[in-house]
């Protein structure tokens, strides 16, 4: 088993790259710095369950287990391959000569992409549930991982669904980049495959961190 998590990082911006090559938008620079945005998730009720976090006390004062970080990140590793090879796939079934649909093209995407959603926020919650059990420090993080998770569910929901809004417009017009059909829509499905590959580093990025945090206390506890 690997010693330290594998999964790639950083994939944020390469995911707004992306989008913006497809048409996208790019409000960025007229966003209010970071932290301004990120306490407008927070009302009332989310700061006092954030605080509680950042005071929780696990009633099981376990030890960080190496095999069990060992064993979450070949976890982790093995659902992210399991992943990119169902979204390699993606397009095999699709008509490269025009007579399948928007909607058909579209559905299938979004099939991935909850599938996406799903085994990521699976993999997450298992994690912060074992982490409850590894000392102090580590049932803490998870605790203020889990705040963190439920409060922006919704906005995370928001942004992700932006995604298959710009792949419908780029499906209408497949011929914008090749001039040919065929060759359009394979553009295109190379297209929504890079998107739903940044979209998946996105969304294991959190676990990724929890992982990373709990390699960290294994290899200081004596």
């Amino acid at each position: 088993m690997p010693n330290q998590p594998q999964v790639q990082t950083g994939h944020t911006p390469d995911l707004l790259r992306q989008l913006a090559s497809s048409g996208a938008r790019d409000a960025t620079d007229s966003l209010p710095c970071f932290g301004e945005r990120l306490s407008r998730l927070f009302g009332l009720g989310d700061t006092m369950t954030l605080d509680a976090a950042i005071a929780f006390r696990t009633r099981q004062p376990g030890m960080p287990q190496k095999a069990l970080a060992d064993r979450l990140t070949g976890e982790l590793a093995t659902l992210r391959q399991a992943l990119v090879r169902r979204i390699q796939a993606y397009g095999e079934e699709l008509d490269a000569e025009g007579e399948s649909s928007s909607e058909q093209a579209l559905n299938a995407w979004l099939a991935l992409q909850r599938k996406v959603a799903a085994n990521s926020r699976q993999l997450r919650d298992k994690v912060r549930k074992a982490m409850k059990d590894q000392g102090q420090t580590l049932a803490r993080l998870a605790a203020l991982d889990e705040v963190f998770d439920h409060t922006m569910a919704g906005y995370t929901a928001q942004s992700f669904s932006y995604i298959p809004r710009v792949l419908e417009q780029r499906f209408e017009n497949p011929q914008t980049a090749s001039g040919q059909t065929t060759d359009g829509f394979h553009r295109y499905c190379e297209e929504a495959r890079s998107l739903l590959f940044a979209e998946l580093d996105v969304r294991l990025e959190p676990v990724l961190g929890l992982l990373e945090a709990c390699h960290h206390e294994v290899n200081k506890t004596p």
